[in-house]
C-alpha cells in the first residue's frame, strides 16, 4: 500500500502551560468521478475523500496509509491503490457482496459492479470498505496497534481507514466514499520554557516521550465502531523530522483522569502527566494536541 510522507528535567512550570485541544475531523476531495451513475450500462462510479486529523498544523505531517500532503493536509489515495468494496442491503441480514477496486485518477474502478444487479431501483444500499483492504466476516475482526510507532512505517501500519454511504438503487450520480481514520491521534509538541533554569534547548532537543496504559488491541464492525479489550501497554511514538513534536495512533477508548499518560524524560529525569481533568472519551478520528513548556523546576 501507498504511504506518504506522510522533549524534562522537566517540565511544565505550571498547569495552565498545557494547552489542551479536541476536535474533528474534516473531509479533504480527491478529484471527482463522472457523476452520471447510468453511463457504461448501469455502472456504479464512486467519488472519493480522505478526512485528515484535524489540528495536524503541522508543516511534519507525518503520512499513514494514504498520502497526506504535508503543505496542504489534503489527503489522496495513489494511483493502484486497492481495497475491497462491500454492498448490503440496508436493514437485512442477508448476503453481503465484495467486489474489488483500485483506485485509478481520482476514483476506485470495479468490475462488474452495476445498479441493475441490485433489484428494481427502490432498494436502499449500504456500500462501505476498509483501506488498506479487509476481508469481510460477519463476525468482529481483530485489531492490534504496534506499540513502537517511533518510524514513519511503524506508525503509518497503526492507521486504518474507513468509508460508508447509503444510497438507493434508483438514485442518479456517483456514491460518495468518504474515509476517516479510524484510530485516534495524540499530539505532544515540547518547547523551552521561557524561564527554563538550568534546562536547556539541548536537552529539550533530546528529550523521549512515551504514552502510557492505553489499550492494545480490540475489534472492528463493518461501520467502523471499535470496541477495545482491557490489554494495557506503553507506546512510544514518531518523533517529527524537524521540532520537537510526537504523534501516536491509539484506538479509540475510554480513559480516566488522573491516570498516568505522558512520560517525558530528559537529562536523565523523568515526569509523568497524568490523563487531564474531563478528558474521559479517545475519539475515533480526532486529535488531541498537548503543547508542553518545559522548565527545569518539578523534575522528578
Amino acid at each position: 500500500m501507498k504511504n506518504k510522507k506522510s522533549n524534562i528535567p522537566a517540565f511544565v512550570a505550571a498547569s495552565g502551560l498545557v494547552c489542551l485541544l479536541l476536535v474533528a475531523g474534516c473531509s479533504q476531495d480527491d478529484a471527482l468521478a463522472p457523476d452520471g451513475g447510468t453511463d457504461d450500462g448501469n455502472t456504479i462510479r464512486f467519488t472519493t475523500a480522505i478526512a485528515d486529523f484535524t489540528g495536524s498544523d503541522a508543516t511534519d505531517n507525518p503520512g499513514t496509509r494514504a498520502t497526506i500532503d504535508p503543505d496542504t493536509g489534503t489527503g489522496s489515495f495513489a494511483n493502484g491503490d486497492e481495497t475491497t468494496i462491500f454492498v448490503a442491503y440496508e436493514g437485512s441480514n442477508g448476503s453481503v457482496s465484495a467486489y474489488s477496486a483500485i483506485f485509478r485518477n481520482g476514483t476506485w474502478e470495479t468490475d462488474n459492479l452495476t445498479w441493475d444487479a441490485f433489484g428494481d431501483g427502490t432498494a436502499e444500499l449500504n456500500f462501505y470498505a476498509f483501506f488498506p483492504a479487509r476481508t469481510y466476516t460477519e463476525t468482529l475482526q481483530s485489531l492490534s496497534l504496534p506499540t513502537d510507532q517511533s518510524t514513519a512505517a511503524q506508525y503509518a501500519a497503526a492507521d486504518l481507514l474507513h468509508a460508508s454511504a447509503l444510497r438507493r438503487v434508483q438514485g442518479s450520480g456517483a456514491v460518495p466514499l468518504d474515509f476517516r481514520h479510524v484510530m485516534y491521534r495524540l499530539t505532544v509538541s515540547l518547547s523551552l520554557s521561557d524561564t527554563p533554569g538550568t534546562l536547556t534547548q539541548t536537552d529539550v532537543d533530546a528529550a523521549t516521550v512515551v504514552i502510557k496504559n492505553m489499550c492494545t488491541t480490540g475489534t472492528v464492525d463493518h461501520t467502523g465502531k471499535v470496541t477495545t479489550h482491557s490489554t494495557l501497554s506503553n507506546f512510544i511514538p514518531l518523533k517529527s523530522a524537524s521540532g520537537n513534536s510526537f504523534r501516536v495512533l491509539l484506538l479509540p477508548q475510554n480513559v480516566t483522569p488522573g491516570t498516568p499518560w505522558i512520560e517525558i524524560t530528559a537529562s536523565g529525569k523523568t515526569v509523568t502527566y497524568p490523563v487531564p481533568a474531563g478528558l474521559t472519551t479517545l475519539h475515533e478520528g480526532k486529535e488531541q494536541v498537548v503543547n508542553l513548556k518545559l522548565t527545569n523546576s518539578g523534575a522528578s
